[in-house]
Formats: C-alpha cells, sequence, structure tokens
C-alpha cells in the first residue's frame, strides 16, 4: 500500500491525561548497554459486543502490537498467564496494586468496536508505579486492514513510555530475487505487506529513500549499464538520473533532498559525486587512486561517510561536503564497507570483516571513534540500514542459510529474524510516515 494512502487512513481523535514526552521518558537511554527491558502487561484486547464474530482480527491485532514491542527491545512483556485482567478501562477502575504485584510497570489496555466498515480502537495507557494515566487515544481505520491498526497502538505505545516517535508504521525497501532477476520490493518492518516495486530491468540494485519518502532511487540494468534511476514508491515508470559510462550506483539523496551523492566511474575509477535531483554534477567530491564508493549523508547534510581502498584496503571515510577534507575513521581489520549513518548522527554502522573471514555489523561512535560489535556467531551478517528514530537496525544475514532480513537493537541485544520467502539484500528502511 502506498505510504501516503497508509497515512490517510489514520483518523486520530485524542485526548491526553499525560503528555509522556513533556514529563520525560519512562523508558531511558536505549542504546546503552546498562538499559534494562521495561515490565509492561499487554492486556488481551476487548471486542465490544456489537463488533459480531471477529476474534480472529482482534488476535491478529493483538500479535502485531505485541510483535512490534518485542522487536523493540525497550520493552520486556509480562506472560498473559501471569496476570488476570479483569478490571475497567478508565484510571479509577484500574486496580493497580494487583498490576504492581504481577511486576508490571506499565499497562496497556484497548478495546475494539466495528462500526460499519471501521474499527474504533480505544487505546489506554498507564504507568503502573505512579497509578497514572499516559494515553486515552481513539484510532479509527478501515476495517479491512487491521495489521495496519496493531503497528498504530505499537507507535503510540513506544512514544508513550520513550518520549520518541515509534517506527512499526515505517516501511523498508529491500532487493529480492524474482525468476532469476533482482527487484525493489516494499515492505513492513515485520516482513509483512510485500509488494514489488520494480519491473523489467533484470537487475536491480542498491535502493535508497528520498527524504519524504516519495520515491526510491536504485540502480538498475535496464540499458545493459549500471545506471541510477528513481521511481516513485506508488509504482510508475522510473525516470533516469544518470546514464553516463560506467558506475552510477549507490545513489543517497541529501537530508535536505536537493542534492544526491553517488558513485560514478566516468573517468575510469570509481569516485564519489555530488548531484542535483535532476542527475547534473554539481561536484566531484573525491579524487584518489583507490576505489571510493558507498556513500552517506549525516543527518546534518554537512558530511558524507564513505568507503575507499586508498590505504590498500577498504576502509571508513569521513569527508566535509563543503571543504572537500578528508579523514580515515576505522582503523581495525581490512576490509570495512557499506556505512549507514544514524539519523541521531552519533553513530555510523558498518559491515565488516573479522579474523575468522566472517562479515559482521558494527557501530562506530562518531565522536570517540569507538567500535562495538552487533552480531556474532551468526553466519554472516551484512548492509545496514538505520531506523528513522536510531534505535534499530536492519540488516542482510545467513544465519539460517538463505540471505534474510535482521532487526535488531543498536547493540544486538534482541534480533528478530523476519520471515520471508526467497532471497533478500541491501535493505533500506524508510524515514516517518507523512
Amino acid at each position: 500500500m502506498p505510504r501516503s494512502l497508509l497515512c490517510a487512513l489514520f483518523a486520530f481523535a485524542s485526548v491526553f491525561a499525560v503528555d509522556a514526552a513533556a514529563q520525560g521518558p519512562i523508558v531511558g537511554d536505549l542504546e546503552g548497554g546498562e538499559l534494562r527491558a521495561f515490565p509492561l502487561a499487554l492486556a488481551t484486547p476487548r471486542l465490544a459486543a456489537s463488533s459480531g464474530d471477529k476474534k480472529a482480527e482482534a488476535e491478529r491485532f493483538a500479535m502485531v502490537v505485541q510483535a512490534d514491542l518485542e522487536m523493540s527491545g525497550a520493552f520486556q512483556l509480562l506472560d498473559k498467564k501471569s496476570f488476570i485482567d479483569t478490571d475497567g478501562l478508565d484510571t479509577t477502575d484500574v486496580r493497580f496494586d494487583d498490576w504492581r504485584n504481577v511486576g508490571a510497570q506499565g499497562l496497556v489496555k484497548t478495546r475494539l468496536t466495528l462500526q460499519g466498515t471501521d474499527w474504533l480502537i480505544e487505546l489506554f495507557v498507564y504507568e503502573v508505579a505512579s497509578s497514572k494515566q499516559l494515553v486515552k487515544k481513539t484510532l479509527t481505520m478501515p476495517s479491512k486492514d487491521i495489521r495496519a491498526a496493531g503497528h498504530a497502538v505499537a507507535d503510540e505505545v513506544f512514544r508513550a513510555f520513550t518520549g520518541e516517535p515509534g517506527v512499526f508504521r515505517t516501511r523498508i525497501a529491500v532487493v529480492k530475487k524474482v525468476q532469476g532477476e533482482k527487484h525493489v520490493f516494499l515492505m513492513d518492518i515485520d516482513g509483512e505487506n510485500v509488494t514489488q516495486l520494480t519491473r523489467g530491468g533484470n537487475l536491480n540494485l542498491l535502493p535508497s529513500w528520498s527524504p519524504d519518502g516519495r520515491a526510491i532511487l536504485f540502480t538498475s540494468y535496464r540499458f545493459e549499464n549500471p545506471d541510477l534511476f528513481e521511481i516513485s514508491v506508488g509504482g510508475g515508470e522510473p525516470k533516469p538520473l544518470s546514464r553516463r559510462p560506467g558506475l552510477n550506483t549507490g545513489g543517497r539523496v541529501s537530508p535536505d533532498g536537493g542534492r544526491i551523492a553517488v558513485t560514478l566511474s566516468q573517468d575510469g575509477n570509481s569516485e564519489v559525486y555530488l548531484l542535483d535531483r535532476g542527475g547534473n554534477i554539481l561536484k566531484r567530491l573525491t579524487n584518489q587512486w583507490g576505489i571510493d564508493t558507498s556513500p552517506s549523508w549525516s543527518p546534518d547534510g554537512n558530511r558524507i561517510a564513505f568507503v575507499s581502498s586508498r590505504s590498500g584496503h577498504p576502509d571508513l571515510y569521513m569527508l566535509e561536503v563543503e571543504s572537500g577534507a578528508t579523514k580515515r575513521i576505522t582503523f581495525k581489520g581490512n576490509y570495512n564497507q557499506t556505512p549507514a549513518f544514524s539519523p541521531r548522527g552519533n553513530l555510523i554502522a558498518f559491515t565488516a570483516r573479522d579474523e575468522r573471514n566472517v562479515f559482521d555489523i558494527f557501530t562506530l561512535n562518531v565522536a570517540t571513534g569507538e567500535v562495538k560489535r552487533v552480531t556474532q556467531d551468526q553466519g554472516n551478517n551484512e548492509e545496514p540500514s538505520f531506523s528513522p528514530n536510531g534505535r534499530l537496525l536492519v540488516f542482510t544475514t545467513t544465519r539460517n542459510k538463505s540471505k534474510q532480513l535482521v532487526v535488531s537493537t543498536v547493540d544486538g541485544s534482541r534480533q528478530t529474524v523476519l520471515p520471508s520467502l526467497g532471497e533478500h539484500t541491501s535493505p533500506s528502511w524508510g524515514p516517518f510516515p507523512r
């Protein structure tokens, strides 16, 4: 489903008893190793009697909410067998002492009512320790998409406890093999709702999102050369952006939406260039004998992380876009590649080959240069991409033999392998819906 259409389906009527973001997050820093998952009771959704026999839909809704919150790594969901939900929905009807006794620090309740062709979903979120209601909200959406309602509720719950937006309604672009060809697909962050975006071209590779979420850049061999194209997330005919001789790969739109960083080899060597949104060259950013490739923008648009072999093997470098000043930023290992800047600007995730010739995901602290490992002893793991809130990563893995996608916390403490059929590569996490 196109992003714009999905956003249009949601009509929100909101009443906040307490603004969790204003009072400060209840769940703290999600990046640090000191975080302990927040004990949360997720009550079984209540189905209004007027809704008829819709138990299966309510169960599917509950499964989506639970899976999303577990994937985030921020919450420890209490086993439903450990509690009995017999109290009411409003604050005066909630027996907070009973919830404290089972170890819950947070409580989420929902009520689903089918009204014609719409679901009316009432959401109640509580902080148990203070006996306060954090959120009382009503969501209305078409009944045919109960999964999307589950993602929306998970977003609200995440925001209530962390003060930050959830990413459960965002989408991931990925390359998938189809009958011997490779095409760009879009999917929800749980691997569901998969739609094919590109047609033709035989090989369509390296997708990346425009900041507004309306378009995907990708490299395609549809004219027998690796050329750069742009396509609307709603589909349609791709627009050529760069068809210069040789490589036109790894196109990334700047955070302000006005420029494209891309690898071109029109002069015989792979270098990073800056294009305008029409594909015209604005500036050559690198000029070295080694291969320079895989640009990734900092969130302020002032710097680009990229890969260069100028040291004799692939390493990560940082380039100041205006001045051209460049410095090497990885010094361990002899094969570091696929940098991805965090939207928070503090980390760069990348792929590195370790001493066992296995590829794994690492993060580099931009300020200190500290490198931390995200994966280990789980097959080959490559091509990381950050969620738009900077709290999760998606990357490819071979831990189950075929190439699948993994959604992981930044420290790797919680990793979820997405269900999939076929080989998936080059994931790119899209922006927040607008």
